[in-house]
């Protein structure tokens, strides 16, 4: 219990200057880091995707029937459409968590991380 105590006085100071807290990021709101991250996971991945794509197309004319050729392309294939699957899904999270988020400042945000620590810290004493 002790060590809860202790981390909450450690934290009181951060939370204290929450309000003159220097933000070192370019961005404001946790929404528009999200944002930004996924922007560009999306940008960097979108173009591989397409790439894996016309690589799976010519595994699968490369296979000339072949079934154990065949079979290497359908493994590509899936992989590859579970890649697709998985940016559209860090898009839709992205909007999801963004529109919960908004306006968040880094100080309200650094306020619920150290709540969230004192409970999961709260939680194993138990």
């Amino acid at each position: 219990m002790w060590r809860v105590a202790a981390l909450g006085l450690m934290m009181l100071p951060a939370v204290v200057q929450a309000g003159v807290f220097q933000n070192p990021l370019a961005v404001q709101y946790i929404q528009k880091i999200l944002k930004s991250f996924i922007l560009g996971v999306i940008y960097v991945g979108t173009p591989a995707l397409a790439v894996f794509i016309v690589w799976t197309g010519f595994l699968f004319v490369a296979a000339q029937g072949n079934p154990e050729g065949l079979e290497k392309a359908k493994k590509v294939a899936l992989y590859v459409g579970v890649g697709g699957v998985l940016l559209l899904g860090l898009w839709a999270l992205v909007r999801l968590v963004g529109n919960t988020l908004a306006g968040l400042s880094s100080a309200s945000l650094l306020i619920l991380f150290a709540a969230f620590l004192l409970y999961v810290l709260y939680q194993k004493k138990k």
